[in-house]
């Protein structure tokens, strides 16, 4: 029987050198449950195999960690867990082991560059060397520790790390790709077959032990939830969103992916990290309040929790972590009634162009989307090709979504009845951009020749632009409106910078009348077109005015929304609905996000580093909901007291009085 799935978890890594001695000599089931207790945790995930190549446990098809002093590590932990009501699922590497690297380098994957080739070969790097799965006698082995481990133990899941697709040369894949007809010479070939032979460990790993349980949990790890590939997941029981965001990911990525998950259907947690910078880190401590915050933005978004821990040499557990972990699972712990089975009320949809293009080259375009949709707060899912568009009154397409013929006629047939569209850039184009795919009334002349150019609006659109142009950091596409509105106005520059000609320090000031051959927004009927790529322009720059654009645009598509809050642009939302308990649930949350220092080594090396330390207090927060009928009752989820609220003309008014952190305002139909 398949066991709970936990909302408190913690993601224990072990990953040990044999050249540590003592390993485990200080483990300590009592202890062990104590942080556990400590730390408001339910669920911990345990290794049975690292990625030094060594086993926790007394393995025969395997190699124990030669100085492993408690033999049965791994048992101990599921036995400690279980007698205190916590799950175990349990850890195996994959792609990095490196006493199998060591001992089978005709396993390794080489890589297709001389460069890049040397951090799997050369036997002298401080670092992993990956597997090629390509590799039958390899993928027999991961199989084997996972039987081992579903005999000997009572696992509550399967934790599969490192799934990686490589653009692997070895003699395998060569093999492969001369069978399959595509060239080694071409990395997209060569990445191409590397994810034919993830598809194929997937498909033989999943069905190996399900054939032994069929209720067992499994998630194989890439470190990311790919969009726009859902013949992945047939092979997953869950999802796990790795997204540490101070070791690269950043404070954007988790809500991107979630956003994302909510719409396939399956159970999920999210993934962050104690450490102060990423995984690997040993005396790295993140604030308490930061984890308060995490462990708060995933519940809010409708997913489970875990937190990135790692066991001491000694077995030893850390209290100071667990009394950090704890104080992020004491909110998540007393939010879990309002969380399960609750499902996102989202009115707008992004499509994904990692989906579109199956890249993950253009993320930061979903990013930069993902990112202005969540400073104005706005409740939306991010979709893939193959979501219910009908399920949505506005559709964004970011700036490079070009539609073929069969999403065009998805596209416009979502227009047809009543849908309503924003695009930007070279999106709602054909493929070529000689010419929209979607019913517009616009010429399109190509791109303009002009890097920057300006912007101005016309009066009204947002209460926040200026009456003066001002200047786009990316260059616009060249779009005339032929019978359509237009809602902002193109300025050229004199002439683009170059060493011939220039004019101070940066770009050409503009000219004084406005451009008569493009427009920079216009409006028909229920499409809103950008010419820029804004959604990548405001990732790359920042520029508040370019997301008073976005809020302009949309204000025009939707002007009376099923929800609206008030909070400073670095507050995050979502409104939840519980349909089984005939409720919905307001999320708010707000930290301080400060870029301090830069992480300095191992996972995310040289990324700026995102701190949460001090979060004050907001007052008087204002949010607006349409209702079918006056709600019997409006409370927090923390302290379950009345939150004052009046209902007229179909609409809630709630002000939510004070928030530290994160309100969860319950809203009882």
């Amino acid at each position: 029987m398949k066991s709970q799935f936990r909302y408190r978890q913690v993601h224990l890594d072990f990953h040990t050198s044999e050249h540590i001695p003592d390993v485990g000599a200080q483990f300590d089931k009592k202890q062990f449950a104590e942080a556990l207790t400590v730390g408001n945790v339910d669920s911990i995930t345990v290794f049975a195999v690292c990625h030094h190549g060594w086993a926790y446990y007394p393995t025969k098809v395997g190699k124990a960690h030669p100085n492993l002093k408690n033999k049965d590590l791994l048992g101990d932990m599921i036995d400690a867990c279980h007698a205190n009501g916590v799950n175990a699922p349990v850890y195996i590497t994959v792609q990095w082991n490196e006493r199998v690297a060591r001992e089978h380098p005709e396993w390794r994957v080489v890589k297709g560059d001389a460069a890049s080739q040397q951090s799997d070969l050369n036997q002298l790097g401080a670092g992993w060397h990956s597997l090629c799965l390509s590799n039958d006698e390899y993928v027999d082995l991961v199989i084997a520790q996972a039987h081992e481990v579903m005999d000997m133990y009572k696992a509550d899941g399967l934790f599969f790390d490192i799934l990686i697709a490589w653009d692997c040369c070895c003699r395998n894949c060569i093999e492969r790709m001369k069978k399959a007809g595509l060239d080694p010479n071409k990395k997209e070939d060569r990445l191409a077959n590397h994810r034919t032979v993830i598809m194929d460990y997937y498909k033989r790993v999943t069905g190996a032990v399900h054939k032994k349980d069929p209720s067992m949990r499994i998630f194989h790890n890439s470190g990311h939830i790919y969009k726009g590939e859902r013949e992945r997941w047939q092979y997953f029981t869950h999802l796990e969103l790795e997204s540490l965001p101070t070791a690269g990911w950043g404070y954007d990525h988790f809500p991107l992916s979630a956003r994302y998950a909510n719409t396939l259907g399956m159970e999920y947690l999210g993934m962050t990290g104690k450490f102060h910078t990423s995984w690997g880190e040993f005396g790295g401590f993140k604030r308490p309040a930061a984890l308060e915050y995490e462990c708060a933005l995933m519940t809010s978004l409708g997913a489970r929790s875990s937190v990135g821990d790692q066991l001491h040499p000694s077995g030893k557990m850390d209290m100071d972590t667990y009394k950090t972990i704890g104080a992020g699972y004491s909110r998540v712990k007393a939010l879990e009634e309002y969380a399960i089975g609750s499902t996102p009320c989202s009115e707008i949809a992004l499509l994904s162009a990692e989906a579109v293009f199956h890249s993950r080259e253009h993320e930061s375009i979903d990013m930069g989307a993902a990112r202005i949709l969540n400073e104005l707060h706005l409740m939306y899912d991010v979709i893939d090709m193959d979501e219910d568009f009908s399920k949505y009154k506005l559709i964004v397409l970011p700036d490079i979504c070009t539609l073929d013929d069969a999403l065009a006629k998805k596209v416009n047939a979502y227009v047809k009845k009543g849908g309503k569209l924003l695009l930007s850039g070279t999106s709602g184009m054909k493929p070529d951009a000689s010419a929209f795919a979607v019913d517009m009334r616009a010429k399109v002349l190509g791109a303009s020749e002009f890097n920057p150019d300006y912007v101005k609006a016309v009066s009204g659109l947002d209460d926040s632009l200026i009456e003066s142009p001002f200047v786009m950091y990316a260059a616009a596409q060249k779009v005339k409106a032929a019978g359509a509105d237009v809602l902002a106005e193109v300025y050229n520059p004199y002439f683009n910078r170059t060493w011939e000609h220039f004019c101070s320090h940066q770009h050409t000031p503009y000219k004084t009348e406005r451009s008569s051959e493009n427009d920079a927004i216009i409006m028909d009927g229920n499409i809103v077109y950008i010419a820029y790529p804004i959604f990548k322009t405001y990732y790359d720059r920042g520029q508040p005015l370019y997301k008073y654009l976005v809020r302009g645009a949309i204000n025009k598509l939707l002007p009376d929304r099923e929800l609206s809050v008030k909070l400073p642009s670095s507050g995050r939302m979502s409104f939840m609905e519980q349909k089984e308990k005939n409720r919905i649930v307001l999320h708010l949350l707000y930290a301080e996000i400060q870029p301090r220092g830069e992480s300095g080594a191992g996972w995310g090396r040289g990324v700026k580093m995102l701190i949460i330390e001090d979060v004050n207090e907001l007052h008087r927060i204002p949010a607006e909901i349409r209702l079918e009928k006056k709600p019997s009752r409006v409370y927090s989820a923390y302290t379950k007291n009345d939150i004052p609220f009046t209902y007229e003309n179909g609409k809630a008014k709630i002000t939510v009085d004070t928030m530290y952190i994160h309100e969860a305002v319950v809203i009882e139909r």
